[in-house]
């Protein structure tokens, strides 16, 4: 009675080899789903800070050319921009004024 619920040797191979194949195919799984996050999350990390870089380049351009010292040499990312006209009207009659 007992032998019928006992595990053999074959069994045991058997069994081992199932196994074996069920913890690689769940661990390719979790890597896949794992992968997926990662990049995701990586993918908003680099889209918001280049988000706050762009707002910041904005935010200098702005700053230079509303400030009262008439800095018309402002940058955007390291390239040099040319003010408005506007900008520069008011600059001269700043200048004119003073």
């Amino acid at each position: 009675m007992g032998s019928d619920l006992a595990i053999g040797s074959d069994d045991i191979t058997g069994l081992g080899i199932g196994l074996t194949v069920a913890l690689v195919v769940l661990a390719v799984l979790i890597v896949l789903v794992v992968k997926a996050l990662v990049v995701r999350v990586l993918t908003v990390i680099v889209v918001v800070v280049l988000g706050v870089l762009v707002w910041q380049q904005r935010q200098h351009v702005r700053d230079a050319y509303n400030s009262h010292s008439c800095d018309l040499n402002a940058t955007y990312f390291g390239v040099h921009l040319d003010a408005p006209d506007h900008v520069r009207r008011a600059c001269a009659q700043r200048r004119s004024g003073s």
